[in-house]
């Protein structure tokens, strides 16, 4: 996600892109391209004459350059080949996964397609062992993210605490959101000080800090089955390891159930990778900040059917979450 969406009125021009686009795969490859999702990217299911199914990602401008999306594909590859359910992107006629297009009047986009995973987005009523699952898949894809070797070249985004609710934040800037008076501002900027002093203090210590999704949300997850899928590599970068969990969280981060989810994805986790208690003592200060994050995408979303249907409450229950984080009442919720 970013402040850099694409505007709503461009779908026509991205609709005839998406057609455009089949002209680069082998015949088995083109179907009929259609709109999934016109948010950060325009997402795009094609329906092959076979009966298969693809998915079209056409990359907004501004975002990823083509040696970060490159990037994003070498380490997908080599996290399906540990076994992860992940995607995988798609070979054009030319061998090349990676395409940069444009049409009369367009900015060039880059175009990238995947392979198909059925499933279903999981909603708030998921159930506990499905985080307990999601934790086990994230400790997997940590221990690969710490000891893979990545490529030369590999380049993706850091996730910190400026770039994260910074001033130039890629996603937009907290202070922008509606609904927030003085105190509500002083609120949230005294916990993100502690935040910002916390995570100083925790560290980038190799341990800690590495290549993560960085976007582990419900909307990026498929259930079918017993199986669990992670997709939308978009936003992986470098960040603390616990910043998964803090993002599998996302905007239910006040649901009652969360400290639920957070033990049983711990659960998940330690059944592969060790959680130490610097892990757990970080928790809060990282949950707190990701809802600040999504806070200011939503200032810079406040039109879009998402941010809206979050409902007239969520930017002052982003307060209140941070008043339980600096009097302590979110670290007893999660038990830390």
């Amino acid at each position: 996600m970013t402040d850099a969406a694409f505007p709503i009125s461009d779908a026509g021009d991205h609709d005839m892109l998406a057609h455009a686009a089949m002209a680069l795969y082998p015949p088995t490859e083109r179907g009929v391209p259609r709109l999934l999702c016109l948010s950060e990217n325009a997402t795009y299911r094609i329906d092959l004459p076979d009966g298969g199914r693809r998915v079209l990602r056409i990359h907004r401008p501004g975002y990823h350059d083509a040696t970060e999306i490159r990037s994003e594909l070498a380490w997908l590859d080599s996290l399906h080949a540990t076994g992860l359910p992940v995607p995988r992107a798609v070979q054009a006629m030319d061998g090349e996964r990676l395409h940069r297009m444009t049409l009369p009047g367009m900015t060039g986009r880059h175009v990238v397609m995947f392979n198909w995973i059925d499933g279903t987005e999981p909603t708030p009523d998921i159930a506990p062992d499905s985080f307990a699952r999601l934790g086990r898949m994230t400790a997997h894809l940590h221990r690969h993210s710490r000891a893979w070797q990545r490529p030369a070249g590999f380049r993706r985004k850091s996730w910190t605490h400026a770039t994260m609710v910074g001033p130039q934040a890629p996603w937009g800037q907290w202070q922008a959101a509606h609904g927030l008076d003085d105190a509500a501002r002083d609120m949230i900027t005294h916990a993100m000080a502690r935040v910002g002093a916390e995570l100083t203090a925790y560290g980038h210590g190799a341990a800690r800090f590495g290549l993560i999704h960085a976007d582990l949300r419900l909307a990026n997850l498929l259930i079918a089955g017993g199986k669990t899928h992670i997709i939308d590599f978009d936003d992986c970068g470098f960040s603390w390891f616990m910043q998964d969990l803090a993002a599998a969280l996302s905007f239910f981060e006040d649901h009652p159930r969360m400290p639920h989810w957070v033990a049983h994805w711990l659960r998940g986790y330690n059944t592969i990778a060790s959680v130490t208690q610097a892990d757990l003592s970080i928790l809060p200060a990282l949950i707190a900040q990701r809802r600040i994050q999504l806070l200011a995408w939503g200032a810079s979303h406040a039109q879009t059917a998402q941010v809206q249907g979050l409902g007239p409450q969520w930017n002052a229950r982003c307060v209140t979450l941070c008043r339980d984080y600096l009097d302590g009442c979110l670290a007893r919720r999660i038990g830390v």
